[in-house]
C-alpha cells in the first residue's frame, strides 16, 4: 500500500508549538484534535513549528470526515 502525506504548520483548539515536544505529543494531537485513528499514522516526523503525518493508504478513509478535514489542515 501507498502512503499519503500532510505537513501541518498551525495548530488548533488553544495547542501551541510549545505543548509540541516529541512525537508523543504530535501523536496526541493527531488523534485527539485531528481524530486521526491510531492504527492509520504510517510515520510522523516533527520539524521547527511543522510536521508530517504519513497515513497507510487505504480507500476506506477518503470520505471519512476525520481525513477531508485533515486535508483542509495541511
Amino acid at each position: 500500500m501507498k502512503e499519503r502525506s500532510f505537513i501541518i504548520k498551525a495548530l488548533a483548539n488553544g495547542w501551541n508549538w510549545l505543548d509540541i515536544s516529541d512525537k508523543d505529543d504530535i501523536e496526541n494531537y493527531c488523534v485527539q484534535e485531528l481524530e486521526v485513528p491510531q492504527e492509520l499514522i504510517k510515520n510522523l516526523h516533527f520539524y521547527n513549528n511543522a510536521f508530517e503525518i504519513n497515513l497507510i493508504n487505504s480507500r476506506s478513509y477518503y470520505r471519512d470526515d476525520w481525513y477531508i478535514n485533515l486535508q483542509r489542515c495541511a
